[in-house]
């Protein structure tokens, strides 16, 4: 069985920027003239480590992190909303602060079960049938659409549901586009950083993983099944056949 040496790191940072996107998430921040959602600045880098999980790891290591965010997501909001909503003594005066920012926090549990979800889901699906499709090459444009499409998929759902009743329709429509377009510029300068760590990566755990015949199924990532084929096994494989012929 490989041992992967990165994979609890990830896991870990991943879940530590959807935690902070969660409190984020109706924080609206003004740059350049234009408004942007906070949490819509920090997710590209979420998206960068989806992407770069993904060329690594393969289809499914990166599916089981999106099932473990949602989970933490879930208990985190869960446990926040109970204790916002849970009466407090007259002589606490922070009470209706939290109240105030947290009580309706409920609306971010419901986009991030769809929009987060699926967002994530078909950038990874879309990242590793173009890694197929490309034999592995031109990570930047695999990168650069995956991330379109799936940050599209997110700021589009998931606006309308943290937003309803808070802001007018045209108003949700306006930072929609402001951020996915932000988030796809952020995206084309983090590229350069995106190939260095997955080059990076791929060398410490020895691992280059191409998804054949795995099905893009969410609910089956966490079979055990071998399917997929990793290069960094077919080089050594190529390597031994050659040292063994040689000594012959």
């Amino acid at each position: 069985m490989h041992r992967l040496k990165l994979y609890g790191l990830l896991v870990g940072l991943m879940i530590t920027i959807l935690l902070i996107c969660d409190v984020l998430a109706f924080k609206i921040v003004s740059i350049g003239g234009h408004d942007l959602v906070a949490s819509g600045i920090i997710f590209p880098f979420s998206f960068l480590f989806s992407s770069i999980i993904t060329d690594v790891y393969g289809f499914k290591l990166a599916g089981r992190i999106i099932w473990i965010q949602l989970t933490c997501s879930a208990l985190f909001i869960l446990t926040i909303n109970l204790f916002v909503f849970l009466p407090s003594p007259e002589s606490a005066n922070t009470a209706t602060h939290y109240f105030a920012v947290f009580h309706n926090l409920w609306h971010v549990l419901i986009a991030s079960s769809i929009a987060v979800t699926s967002a994530y889901f078909i950038n990874d699906v879309v990242m590793s049938k173009l890694k197929i499709y490309m034999s592995g090459r031109y990570f930047i444009i695999r990168f650069l659409i995956s991330n379109a499409i799936g940050k599209a998929i997110l700021v589009f759902i998931s606006y309308p549901i943290n937003f309803y009743g808070q802001y007018t329709a045209h108003y949700i429509v306006k930072i929609a586009i402001n951020t996915w377009t932000y988030k796809m510029v952020i995206a084309i300068l983090l590229f350069p950083v995106a190939i260095l760590l997955s080059n990076i990566i791929k060398r410490i755990e020895k691992l280059d993983y191409f998804d054949y015949g795995v099905p893009y199924n969410p609910l089956t990532v966490f079979n055990e099944d071998a399917i997929g084929e990793n290069k960094y096994d077919k080089i050594s494989q190529i390597k031994r056949q050659y040292r063994e012929s040689y000594s012959a």
